[in-house]
């Protein structure tokens, strides 16, 4: 996943009024591919005689592009900067897969505890240089407990340039053990295909339902949208040998019993 960096040097949040003039001045824009994550380093400065707590938002994006912001790890909308000090907060923008090419324009804006606000721009343009899809498998396997299956997978590099690392992930019950041939693929060309041949194994454990498994293209670049697969788990084969065994044991013991009865 591309990150990308940006820093404010400086976003003053006065006691008393707020440097619009600047912030309209500094702008953000950068473009992304979707599927990756837009990162910026913002730094705010409160230059006041008491700590103040500090809201943060962006606005304006579409809902499906998604906002947070970290400070030292874990995830807050509100910061408190000491007076005279410096607050850091990293800002993500995550640009899912489906995400519409396009310039998108947005707004940050960081609210002082006493209603004071300092707003900066922020421009996104998204494009599709790198793009993979799946365009050929199975959705619908049917296989037995402790044994393997095997399908294949067809993936095309859709997009405006070449990928590289290309790889089938699969997301699986606990237990069950998959194998893909080949593991990855170095490089996929801009226009050009390639086959994924995928054996996954059942562990004997596995009761009899319908499991419910994504698939998805990973590569350094980019993403594909996950694909749905049906596997149906049966009993074991020789579960139903030892059941059709002993049926036929019952059924013989049945007429041993009556032609003996009969006799006498």
């Amino acid at each position: 996943m591309k990150r990308i960096y940006f820093s404010l040097l400086v976003l003053f949040l006065l006691l008393g009024t707020v440097s619009l003039a600047r912030a309209d001045e500094m702008a953000l824009a950068q473009t992304v591919q979707d599927s990756q994550t837009a990162e910026y380093q913002l730094e705010i400065h409160n230059e006041t005689t008491a700590a103040h707590d500090y809201t943060l938002s962006l606005s304006g994006l579409p809902g499906g592009l998604k906002t947070t912001f970290t400070q030292s790890g874990p995830l807050v909308n509100q910061v408190t900067v000491p007076a005279n000090e410096y607050g850091f907060v990293t800002m993500r923008v995550a640009v899912p897969v489906e995400t519409a090419v396009g310039h998108y324009v947005a707004q940050f804006t960081a609210t002082r505890d006493d209603g004071e606000q300092l707003t900066m721009p922020v421009t996104l343009n998204v494009e599709n240089t790198y793009a993979v899809k799946i365009v050929s498998q199975n959705l619908n396997l049917t296989t037995f407990s402790g044994k393997d299956f095997t399908f294949d997978v067809t993936a095309v590099n859709s997009g405006a340039a070449a990928v590289t690392n290309l790889a089938l992930a699969l997301d699986t019950p606990a237990k069950w053990i998959v194998q893909t041939n080949p593991a990855a693929v170095p490089t996929l060309a801009a226009g050009t295909e390639t086959t994924f041949h995928v054996v996954v194994t059942v562990p004997s454990s596995q009761v009899a339902a319908d499991q419910k498994i994504s698939l998805a293209l990973t590569s350094d670049q980019t993403a594909s949208p996950d694909s749905p697969l049906t596997v149906r788990v049966q009993n074991s084969p020789t579960f139903l040998y030892m059941a059709l065994t002993v049926m036929g044991l019952a059924v013989v013991g049945a007429v041993i019993y009556f032609r003996r009865k009969g006799r006498r």
